[in-house]
């Protein structure tokens, strides 16, 4: 089996920060999207800005990238690539999706005032990262039918809004090291303060605590991530000032049942505001965005 990590995720995740402190841990070499892109346009005679214009109306330069990532599978090792659809075209790598709070993600772009975005203000920021994403989704599923942010494309998602890359990389590394085994690890690490409660914060204390250390149980509705069973841990969690905490995906189908007659739209719909202003207080932190 060949050493292969393969990273995609959400704008301003860090992917370009956590692979190069990957590289550090691994010492695997690094190939990016800009890499392949210029490799493409300096065989065709092209600069980069004019493959990515030819791109717009020419399918083959998507082939001839999905080819050269093809390749890379098929002829490289000890490889870190950070490529949006690295993990469709090499099914065999470990596949790691990094994930963002929206506004810590446009905070990011914001702030690195890159020359060739029009950012003028973190709310335009925020809205041209949201425009930019739908765009993205509608073409990865148009031209491979595929839906590239389903958590369930991916062997481990990291949720990086409060945490720095070097321990980031540290996760993906115990995590791959532990895939590499064949041993069992928590498909999501995310923080406390990205979890969204199904219980209002007075009746938790009916809940029956999970055993230490063992992942809490949550499910996908509509971009939000919901407690399904583990309110406590996250309670305290959030008070030990845990940045990350392992959790396990129930399903991301809002319409599948979590319990017989009650799906996980259901158990959505039935979060209020005045829930989650409870929540906030009990925990002491304000959501970015609400559902």
């Amino acid at each position: 089996m060949k050493n292969i990590i393969v990273m995609s995720g959400d704008i301003g995740s860090g992917k370009s920060s956590v692979a190069s402190a990957l590289k550090q841990l691994t010492n695997f070499d690094i190939i990016g999207t800009g890499t392949i892109q210029r490799a493409i346009a300096t065989k065709r005679g092209l600069t980069t800005l004019e493959l990515n214009k030819f791109s717009q109306t020419d399918r083959s330069i998507d082939d001839e990238i999905d080819s050269y990532v093809i390749e890379l599978g098929k002829t490289q090792d000890n490889l870190i690539l950070d490529s949006r659809l690295a993990w469709h075209f090499i099914p065999t790598a470990f596949k790691v999706f990094l994930s963002v709070d929206p506004v810590v993600g446009a905070n990011r772009v914001f702030n690195a005032a890159r020359n060739d975005e029009n950012n003028p203000s973190l709310d335009v920021t925020l809205k041209n990262n949201f425009k930019r994403q739908s765009i993205e989704d509608q073409r990865f599923n148009q031209l491979y039918n595929i839906h590239f942010r389903r958590y369930d494309n991916y062997d481990l998602i990291i949720d990086t809004s409060y945490t720095s890359p070097d321990r980031i990389a540290k996760k993906i590394k115990d995590c791959f090291d532990a895939w590499t085994q064949g041993h069992a690890f928590s498909q999501l690490w995310i923080a406390p303060k990205k979890l969204l409660p199904t219980k209002f914060i007075k009746d938790i204390n009916t809940e029956t605590e999970l055993p230490e250390n063992q992942a809490v149980s949550v499910f996908v509705c509509n971009g939000f991530i919901y407690i399904n069973d583990g309110h406590q841990q996250t309670i305290n969690s959030q008070k030990a000032g845990l940045d990350l905490m392992p959790a396990n995906i129930l399903t991301e189908d809002p319409d599948t049942e979590l319990s017989p007659g009650v799906t996980g739209r259901q158990l959505a719909n039935e979060v209020t505001i005045a829930m989650l202003y409870k929540w906030e207080e009990a925990l002491n932190f304000e959501y970015n965005i609400y559902p």
